[in-house]
């Protein structure tokens, strides 16, 4: 079957429901457009494995397995699956449009990684891994490209092109080490499966990127606790990673912002507050 030709106007789907736009991204195994589905009226990220690839049956059950694992999970920070095809000759794979770009984007321009941004990604990213871990998947290639943030500042992980279920022994050939070079845990590097501490590692790795000088000392001390480089020296689980954020040095109550997320407590207004309470005491008595 004539493998179909990528620009922008072609279609993909039954009845060329999804109509390909422009070109988002691209990689060694497929490229993603943003697209528009004709039948809810709206715009989609569309991955397509490549013409190559798609005659490799190989590959395409792996990306069959990345598109069963990701629709189903369902958490504020994953990027939502909405539909998949392996039957045609380009086999697809349509996803939630997250229109504000990468991480990747952002730590290009370093005046977009303020101090506040590594902790809120921090929580956020665990908050996800806690959850895909939970469901029995590691991820295994968490990087800056894979990191979304949508224009709300929300963040979200995706492509799961090389999960593999928790406790599986082996989905790729031996001897293959998948993964994205610095990122990769030093035990994997050397042949081990991969668990739920690579995949915190992996983390590790990606928010030191984001340090700055301003962050919280907790914030420090759980990069050096995720990228130790012996996995029992790591956090058992995200939640465990997420406790070292938990102790403020001080027992002021955490601030909410209006996307219902925990902030680093104002310790510069609760000072403040306490300032003026006193003055007022003072002059009462």
């Amino acid at each position: 079957m004539a493998a179909i030709e990528l620009s922008p106007g072609a279609t993909v789907g039954e009845g060329g429901r999804y109509s390909l736009e422009r070109v988002l991204g691209t990689g060694g195994m497929a490229s993603v457009w943003l697209a528009t589905d004709a039948r809810l009226d709206r715009e989609v990220a569309v991955k397509v494995l490549s013409d190559v690839l798609a005659l490799d049956q190989d590959y395409v059950r792996r990306f069959e397995r990345e598109a069963r694992v990701a629709a189903n999970l369902s958490h504020p920070h994953l990027v939502r699956v909405y539909d998949f095809s392996v039957d045609g000759p380009r086999p697809y794979l349509v996803m939630e449009y997250v229109a504000g770009g990468s991480l990747a984007d952002r730590l290009r321009d370093r005046d977009n990684a303020r101090p506040w941004d590594a902790e809120v990604l921090a929580r956020e990213l665990l908050d996800a891994l806690g959850y895909i871990h939970r469901a029995g998947v590691i991820h295994r290639d968490i990087k800056p490209a894979n990191v979304l943030i949508g224009a709300d500042s929300r963040v979200r992980l995706t492509d799961f092109g090389i999960a593999q279920p928790s406790g599986a022994t082996r989905l790729t050939k031996t001897g293959v080490v998948v993964g994205s070079g610095r990122y990769i845990a030093p035990e994997v590097m050397r042949g081990e499966p991969a668990s739920e501490r690579s995949d915190l590692y992996s983390l590790g790795v990606l928010i030191e990127q984001c340090l700055t000088p301003a962050v919280t000392p907790q914030l420090r001390a759980l990069v050096r606790q995720l990228t130790a480089e012996r996995p029992d020296r790591r956090p058992a689980t995200a939640h465990e990673a997420l406790k070292t954020l938990d102790h403020q040095p001080t027992q002021t109550v955490p601030q909410i912002n209006l996307y219902g997320r925990r902030t680093r407590p104002d310790v510069r207004g609760s000072t403040v507050a306490l300032v003026v309470l006193t003055a007022l005491l003072v002059i009462t008595l």
